[in-house]
């Protein structure tokens, strides 16, 4: 009995270092300090530099840990008050700002305060990924943000 008391315990005790080990787990953080620079298309682009890290799929069987930066980009022609969705472009690649590339409904607006921003999107989900709009969401980088103009 002494036995299989201690083979079940050396189990569950591996079982759970197995699953920390191998646990997946993704996290973003956006940084503080968001950069306000000149731009091509538009007179400036606003970079949301994201890191990632996390640890891999364990339906993929792969558990090693990765860690990478990307960034989404808005584009706007003002860097003062309140600047309204019609007037911002919001994409995933720097300078792609065609209707190809940019996230289209787009709802909400950005104030810019002297040395800071207040990011108050709204996105919406689409059913068929294309047309019909099933939920809308809330950006998922709104935020009060210091800022940095280059």
């Amino acid at each position: 009995m002494k036995n299989l008391k201690a083979q079940i315990k050396l189990a569950t005790t591996l079982g759970l270092l197995m699953f920390y080990i191998t646990s997946c787990y993704h996290k973003e953080e956006v940084d503080t300090v968001l950069t306000l620079r000149k731009s091509k298309n538009y007179r400036y682009e606003l970079q949301l530099l994201v890191h990632h890290e996390g640890r891999g799929n364990i339906h993929q069987l792969d558990a090693s840990k990765y860690s990478f930066e990307a960034s989404d980009w808005l584009y706007l022609n003002k860097n003062l008050g309140k600047v309204y969705c019609k007037d911002i472009v919001l994409t995933y690649e720097r300078n792609k700002t065609n209707d190809l590339h940019r996230q289209s409904n787009l709802r909400g607006f950005v104030t810019f305060k002297r040395d800071s921003i207040l990011i108050r999107l709204i996105v919406p989900h689409y059913i068929d990924q294309d047309t019909i709009v099933d939920e809308w969401n809330n950006y998922e980088y709104n935020g009060n943000y210091k800022l940095k103009k280059e």
